[in-house]
């Protein structure tokens, strides 16, 4: 956890917690080096453990966007382990890749690809599953990322709203998805993937699963708060090498 919910306390319920609620001040991270230096490792050595003897894992990720991409980074697609995660909405519920069967009716994403600079390397993705981050994203792309030359905007075909991901297996298809639009739009697989997402944790972590299919992504955590600009604030950067070493 990297925040706390009033009413539910991780501890009262969880085998084994990984508290980095120290290293934040509200949701405001109090170092930005943290990310690398302290929280990515913790997690990485706590997420490795937990797998270790378990073929079945079920993670509660009350945590920042980050936090949960790194997970899945750490328990990959290849990693053997089937996950189930708690996806809390206006109850909790348990997601897994194979909760419920596939449907066709379910929101696709729907991608349009925006040039910034033709010359510049890097990609930025806007996956505004919840909500639409594409403006926001855009902006903070012109104005502090000059390497970035195109802005893939990924939202469902439904629109972007709270109950746009419907269960566990829709989210990781939507990962999957996702995957493969970054994929084509950096067909030559040339620069820096910087991801801004507004989703459930439960496909953030499928999405960080897919972290080597997506080469080097640099994550990024919004002001909601609005404390310091609602703008955006530069996180983790994977593959993170000091961690694998």
């Amino acid at each position: 956890k990297s925040f706390e919910h009033a009413f539910d306390r991780l501890e009262e319920r969880c085998h084994a917690v990984l508290d980095l609620i120290p290293s934040f001040d509200e949701r405001y991270i109090r170092s930005d080096a943290d990310w690398e230096t302290k929280l990515y490792p913790a997690l990485r050595t706590f997420l490795l453990a937990a797998a270790k003897d378990q073929a079945r894992l079920r993670l509660a990720l009350d945590a920042h966007v980050t936090l949960a991409f790194a997970a899945g980074s750490i328990i990959n697609i290849k990693s053997g382990r089937q996950v189930e995660l708690e996806q809390r909405s206006t109850d909790r519920r348990l997601w897994s890749a194979d909760d419920v069967v596939s449907d066709p009716s379910w929101p696709a994403l729907v991608a349009e690809t925006v040039e910034l600079r033709g010359d510049q390397p890097d990609l930025a993705v806007a996956l505004g599953l919840t909500h639409d981050v594409s403006a926001d994203a855009r902006r903070y792309c012109e104005t502090a990322l000059p390497n970035v030359g195109r802005l893939l905007i990924l939202k469902p075909s439904s629109g972007s709203g709270a109950q746009s991901v419907t269960c566990g297996r829709h989210a990781f298809e939507l990962a999957d998805a996702a995957t493969s639009a970054v994929r084509a739009v950096k067909a030559d697989g040339i620069g820096m993937t910087h991801l801004f997402i507004a989703a459930p944790n439960a496909f953030t972590f499928f999405l960080g699963q897919r972290q080597i299919a997506l080469g080097s992504v640099r994550l990024y955590e919004f002001d909601f708060d609005g404390g310091r600009g609602r703008s955006y604030t530069a996180a983790l950067t994977l593959p993170f090498a000091k961690a694998t070493a």
